[in-house]
Parts: structure tokens; C-alpha cells; sequence
């Protein structure tokens, strides 16, 4: 059995799931996901029940089969200690792997591409205003913007893209897409509208919450392109994304320490 601790916000628990379940599929084993974690985390909730995700939850078997476990089976617990890509992860090899970490980078589970785009398939209900906003943007040359403030605001770990970023990479969505028309998502919307203004059409989407995120991130992967932020929700917004003529841009910046990032974001995108 693969055992992966959940923890963090959806794009984390996204890459924690994406990993388990390319090393279940890889070494042929079951799959449980650990969400003990959210029951005194506050900050965010599990939320992968919102995708056709197909692993049961863990629980924590007692101490009488915690023993039959040391006695008859081979057991592995991996935790990360650094962000960058472990290749060691993948080989890993027993009857209970227990995984803990953020796994950000596609190298994971590239190989099963098709299986995890399966699952982080969206199968909640989505209110009627995404469903106006999702038949509109399917229409058009729809490029995302993703402006990330909310909790990076005081994590030193975390940066504030700069204002050069976005200005770059619109300019060179400008050389590349004809007529485009820039969908804003933020986690403090009232700075962006009064802050950052475009020449081109704009939809500010600005009706989800913490609750209803998933919404937005189906609202990113069925646009046409992506700009993304330093953030593992818009970088899934932009992986799911199924336009084989995608243009991605993301920072080359991706923490404000120094923190392995170097397998962060795939060499398919553009890093400026």
C-alpha cells in the first residue's frame, strides 16, 4: 500500500496525490490518502473530493496490527527534505510506502500523465456563474492571470510577483495570440481592480471562494493560455490545461529563499 500525508492548500494536495498515485500504479499497490492533518489545520481543508480521485482514506490501524505490520511486512516512510526532484522516490520499494512531502514537479508522475489528468477530472457541481464564465471563455482567446497576494503577503518563504512580471508577459502574449482577452483570478481582488489595468477586454473572476476554489481552477485549465504566479494552484490551473498550442508563462523565481525550485516548472513553459 502507498500512504500519502495530505496537507497544505488544493494545488499542494494535488502534487502530494499525483505522486502516490504514480508510485501505486508504478509498483502495482492500493492507494490511501492520509488527511489527519485537517483536523487542526486552519487554514485550509481537504478538497480532493471535489475530483474523480480514486483512493481510500487512511486510518491508523492500532497497535496490535502496527506490530503484525513490523513483524510480517517491509515498511518505508519517505519524507522530503528538499523541493527539488528525488528520483529515489519513484524506486522506492515495499509493502507499505509512507510519503510526506510537497513533490512539486511534473517528473513524478509525467508518466502517467493520462491516469492523473483522470482523476483531477472535476465531477462537483459548478455554480452558474462559472458556467457563463466557462462557455464564454471557450469561445475566445482566453489567456489567465493569475495574481497571488492573501497569505504571501507576510511568508517570507513567498514573494509578491512584481508588477515587471506581468508586464512582460503580456506583452508577449501580445506577440503570440491574436485578440486576447485576459481572465484575472486573485485571492484579494479589490487590490487587483484598483491596481493592475489592462488595454485589452478583461473578466475578473471574482465571485469564488476558499470553498468553491476548484471552480477557478477549472475555470484556468479550459482557457486558451496561461500567465501563472509562484503558486502550485495555478500551475495545476495550467498543467490541466488541454490546449495542445498552449502558451504558459511562469516566473523563474519560484521561492524567496533558497529552496530547490529548479524542477518546479516544466521546460514546456516559458520562464521569465
Amino acid at each position: 500500500m502507498i500512504v500519502v500525508t495530505l496537507y497544505g492548500g488544493l494545488g499542494n494536495q494535488m502534487f502530494q496525490y499525483a505522486v502516490a498515485k504514480s508510485l501505486a500504479l508504478k509498483c502495482n499497490q492500493s492507494l490511501a490518502i492520509d488527511i489527519s492533518r485537517f483536523e487542526d489545520y486552519k487554514l485550509h481543508n481537504y478538497s480532493l473530493y471535489h475530483f474523480n480521485i480514486k483512493a481510500k482514506i487512511y486510518k491508523e490501524p492500532n497497535w496490535y496490527f502496527k506490530k503484525f505490520q513490523s513483524l510480517f511486512f517491509k515498511k518505508i516512510s519517505y519524507i522530503e527534505k528538499d523541493f527539488g526532484f528525488d528520483e529515489k522516490v519513484l524506486n522506492l520499494k515495499a509493502d507499505y510506502i509512507y510519503l510526506d512531502g510537497y513533490f512539486q514537479t511534473e517528473n513524478y508522475f509525467i508518466d502517467y500523465e493520462n491516469e492523473i489528468r483522470d482523476d483531477f477530472r472535476l465531477i462537483s457541481n459548478i455554480k452558474n456563474e462559472t458556467k457563463e464564465i466557462l462557455n464564454s471563455i471557450k469561445s475566445i482567446n482566453s489567456v489567465t492571470i493569475h495574481i497571488r497576494r492573501g497569505d504571501y503577503l507576510n511568508n517570507p518563504k513567498h514573494y509578491i510577483e512584481t508588477e515587471e512580471y506581468y508586464k512582460n508577459a503580456i506583452e508577449l502574449i501580445e506577440k503570440k495570440v491574436e485578440n486576447p482577452v485576459f481572465v484575472i483570478f486573485s485571492d484579494d481582488m479589490d487590490w487587483v481592480k484598483n491596481n493592475f489595468h489592462l488595454k485589452y477586454k478583461t473578466i475578473y473572476v471574482d465571485f469564488n471562494n476558499a470553498f468553491s476554489n476548484f471552480e477557478d481552477l477549472h475555470l484556468m485549465s479550459n482557457c486558451k493560455h496561461n500567465i501563472i504566479t509562484n503558486s502550485s494552484f495555478s500551475w495545476w490551473g495550467a498543467w490541466l490545461n488541454e490546449n495542445n498550442n498552449k502558451i504558459v508563462i511562469a516566473p523563474k523565481k519560484w521561492y524567496n529563499d533558497n529552496s530547490n525550485s529548479k524542477d518546479v516548472v516544466p521546460s514546456t513553459w516559458i520562464k521569465i
